[in-house]
């Protein structure tokens, strides 16, 4: 409880960087997710079309979406954890009288390390809610732009799309007309139209663990280095 009334405190006192870091928390947490979800969104629209269709080069062009996937979001993760890294070290400078204090004061090593992590991570924490939040109220939105994003992606990244159907083939995602067709014309039904709240607040979920825990973790060896070294000043 000492340690969560001094942690707000602290994060109130310091309010430009426990900014950046909630800022950053919303960015990146927004980012991994569309990019899980990107990934969802391709995969699901492929489970219902590979086994209709028999075109090599289509295969090879999903593997190669898929793994550009993989390549932003991996990069996206590799950047995030350079970002807080730095800010971590700044937070840690800033405060670094505060923790010379706490030690003054008696306070133990273990006591000054757990409060560290809590001043991290109450800024991840307020981005968590705030992308949440707006998941939650804008998920139209959120699922209007991926849809929309996902081909421009693709092309940005020099990978072309490549036809699927032939003109005896006839998508039709909801029929309500009638349509005159030869008798060799092919109905195909794909429900590809929108992202369930459950897969999307999963990727959601996977993302929060992951930065929590890399906020978390870096923290936690940055302070105990430097309580180590400030430890070796008090010896002398």
């Amino acid at each position: 409880m000492k340690n969560l009334r001094y942690a707000f405190a602290s994060v109130s006192y310091h309010k430009k960087i426990s900014f950046s870091i909630g800022v950053c928390s919303v960015f990146f947490l927004f980012l991994l997710t569309s990019i899980m979800n990107l990934r969802d969104i391709e995969k699901s629209f492929y489970d219902q079309m590979s086994s209709m269709i028999h075109n090599t080069e289509y295969h090879m062009n999903y593997r190669k979406i898929m793994q550009m996937y993989s390549s932003m979001y991996f990069t996206t993760l590799l950047i995030w954890i350079i970002l807080i890294t730095t800010m971590v070290f700044i937070a840690l400078k800033i405060k670094n009288q505060d923790m010379i204090k706490w030690r003054i004061m008696g306070f133990s090593n273990r006591f000054v390390i757990k409060q560290s992590i809590i001043e991290s991570i109450i800024p991840v924490i307020a981005g968590v809610i705030i992308t949440a939040l707006f998941l939650i109220i804008c998920q139209h939105t959120y699922e209007y732009i991926l849809l929309h994003i996902r081909p421009l992606l693709a092309n940005g990244m020099g990978i072309k799309r490549i036809p699927l159907f032939s003109s005896q083939v006839l998508v039709e995602s909801t029929p309500n007309q009638v349509i005159n067709t030869a008798g060799d014309t092919h109905f195909v039904s794909l429900r590809i139209s929108s992202l369930t709240s459950s897969t999307i607040f999963k990727a959601f979920s996977k993302n929060c663990l992951l930065l929590l825990s890399i906020t978390t973790g870096i923290t936690l060896l940055s302070t105990y280095f430097l309580s180590k070294k400030m430890k070796n000043v008090f010896r002398m």
